[in-house]
Formats: C-alpha cells, sequence, structure tokens
C-alpha cells in the first residue's frame, strides 16, 4: 500500500483567470471546426454580455505596454451571471492549440498578476 503525498495542493480548476488590465478582444468564429482538440486548462474573464456555452472564440489580450497583441481559440464551457452585478463570468478552454501556446498566453498573464 502506497501512500500519496501532495507537495502542491491541488488547484479546484484549470482556469487561470483575466485580469481586468487586459484588454480583451472577441470574435465569434462560427464556421470554425468542432472536431478539435479541448485542453483541460483555459482562461475566465468577466464580460458584460452572456456568451453562449459551446461559442468558438477567438481571443485577443492586449497590454498597454504591449506591442501587438496574442491571439488564440477557446471554447466557452460555462457561464456564471455575477450576482447583483449586470456581469457575466467566462470560463473558456483552450481549443485546437499545443502545450507551447498555451504556456505562452498563460505565462503572460501570469506575469501581469
Amino acid at each position: 500500500m502506497f501512500d500519496i503525498i501532495y507537495s502542491k495542493p491541488m488547484k479546484p480548476n484549470h482556469y487561470t483567470e483575466i485580469p481586468s488590465t487586459f484588454e480583451i478582444l472577441l470574435e465569434t468564429l462560427n464556421d470554425y471546426s468542432i472536431h478539435k482538440h479541448i485542453s483541460a486548462r483555459g482562461i475566465t474573464f468577466i464580460h458584460p454580455t452572456d456568451i453562449e456555452v459551446a461559442t468558438i472564440l477567438k481571443v485577443s489580450l492586449k497590454m498597454v505596454s504591449m506591442t501587438g497583441e496574442l491571439d488564440f481559440i477557446v471554447k466557452v464551457l460555462k457561464t456564471t451571471k455575477l450576482e447583483g452585478e449586470p456581469l457575466y463570468q467566462i470560463h473558456c478552454n483552450f481549443y485546437d492549440t499545443n502545450a507551447e501556446k498555451e504556456d505562452e498566453v498563460l505565462d503572460l498573464i501570469k506575469s501581469y498578476i
């Protein structure tokens, strides 16, 4: 019999929150193939309108201090209305990407937290 010991506590989810200091541009991709790889990792952000679950989005992240923007594709898996606010928390998983691209996005976000 083995005892399993975790050196770090496990996170309750695999979503990285995009801070409000980022400019987030969203584009719905209606004709995007639905037969792509969906990652276990993803992002979450606050948005003024609800976005339908299963929507495929092209996300462009930009900071004032950045030249250009970082683009990637996500699939909306969950939306939650914030209590007492006219806002929604949108949970998306990376879609049709690879680990290197996901790491690039997450490292950029985490560098501004």
